[in-house]
């Protein structure tokens, strides 16, 4: 994990508080003897986030359930399906998935795996009981055919909870769980976990999740979590407004529903019809997804605004082509991790579409990434600051893939408290 600052704080507290009498060395050794494992319980809870909801990111979960759950289920023909809940908390995102197959008409003996690192998480998660709040964004419908009332909870019904399992898992651990059967899972959840790792661990972990999915299986992360390096096992299926990466060697899930792809222009430049969003052009050449807008990359300061020079009707359509060419350009970047662009290219197109609108916080967030992954923490720091000061002043417009400003909030907050260490954050 990437710990910020708070986390370095409240792990220091704790080992101060636990290890005292003990050198470094010796207090390690207790850690992996199984005495010292209600210790280790404890240093972990001090530095994991568990925060989450039942139906957390309705955008996102509705395209997965029409463009991937759905084909799934009618390709199927009855066989049961396995998912796994990666970095499942308390559970309830293994709920939500239970309820979606249920929804869907999968087979009953279809399951749902829920693992996490904390062992105190996963006694919580094993009862599938939940508070009316964390229920607040479950569908009526849904509500009321699979939850009962149990004290001053709701508890799934039994029917579904008998298809759920838990076990201790630390995605830095080989080996990864596999389903019973032959072959991987066909759907694997690993949303809001990849934003507290370092560069290196989120890419390895995407990699070893990628290898525990079945042929034409799919890796679902949040919109907080883009692959700016996609491994070859995968393919990036985009919808109207999430993005899904497929494991080749199997039919795609979104088959025959592909989303409309970009083909607006830059200064008359047409886009090539490539077949398909997040695809590889004809015959797997990768392609340079750059496109140039036409301007001089004249650099911004926080606070410039195009919408803020609208006082005539001509300035207004001006600021509304900017911020399409701008979405265009951050689309082409998303496109462009699939289609092997170069670093270079990605960052080129970032800072234009940054140019054409300063407050496009999801593009100034994954510019960070795209710098930290590059060893340029200092410069990420500064753009995940000023993504979190548009966010936080209400300037930064909502955009496919990150219509969630409260989620990419806490994404930047995050990712500039990790770098503070590191004298980032100045």
């Amino acid at each position: 994990m990437a710990l910020s600052g708070p986390q370095i704080r409240r792990l220091d507290d704790r080992l101060e508080e636990r290890c005292r009498g003990l050198t470094p060395h010796q207090y390690l050794a207790f850690l992996k003897s199984p005495t010292g494992a209600a210790d280790l319980e404890g240093l972990i809870s001090a530095v994991v986030v568990n925060k989450t909801d039942l139906f957390r990111d309705e955008v996102q979960l509705n395209d997965f359930r029409e463009h991937v759950l759905a084909p799934l289920v009618a390709r199927a023909g009855g066989r049961p399906l396995r998912l796994w809940s990666a970095g499942c908390s308390t559970g309830e995102e293994v709920a939500t998935l239970l309820m979606l197959l249920a929804e869907s008409g999968a087979s009953p003996g279809s399951t749902v795996l829920g693992t996490d690192i904390s062992e105190a998480a996963l006694r919580r998660a094993c009862s599938l009981s939940f508070t009316p709040e964390q229920l607040r964004r479950v569908p009526v419908g849904p509500r009321e055919r699979y939850f009962m009332p149990k004290g001053t909870r709701l508890a799934l019904v039994s029917a579904l909870r008998e298809r759920a399992s838990f076990q201790v898992h630390n995605l830095m651990d080989a080996p990864y769980p596999r389903p019973p059967e032959e072959g991987g899972f066909d759907v694997v959840f690993c949303r809001n976990v990849l934003i507290y790792f370092t560069v290196e661990s989120f890419h390895r972990t995407v990699a070893a999740l990628a290898d525990s999915l079945a042929p034409g299986g799919t890796l679902v992360l949040s919109s907080s979590e883009p692959l700016l390096q996609v491994p070859p096992a995968l393919t990036v299926m985009r919808t109207a407004s999430a993005f899904f990466h497929v494991r080749a060697g199997g039919p795609r899930s979104g088959e025959g529903t592909p989303a409309p792809r970009a083909s607006s222009t830059a200064r008359g430049e047409t886009r090539p019809q490539d077949g398909g969003p997040g695809m590889r052009s004809p015959g797997g050449r990768s392609e340079d997804r750059g496109l140039s807008s036409g301007r001089e990359d004249a650099p911004s300061t926080p606070g410039e605004r195009s919408v803020e020079v609208a006082v005539e009707p001509g300035h207004a359509l001006a600021s509304a082509a900017a911020f399409t060419e701008a979405d265009l350009l951050f689309a082409c970047v998303l496109d462009g991790a699939s289609s092997g662009a170069s670093d270079a290219v990605a960052e080129r197109d970032l800072r234009r579409c940054l140019a054409l609108d300063p407050d496009h916080a999801a593009a100034r967030y994954l510019l960070g990434l795209l710098l930290e992954q590059c060893r340029r923490p200092l410069d990420a720091a500064v753009e995940y600051r000023r993504a979190l000061v548009s966010l936080e002043e209400g300037r930064s417009r909502p955009v496919p893939f990150f219509l969630n400003p409260s989620r990419l909030r806490v994404a930047c907050a995050h990712a500039a408290g990790r770098l503070e260490p590191l004298g980032g954050a100045r």
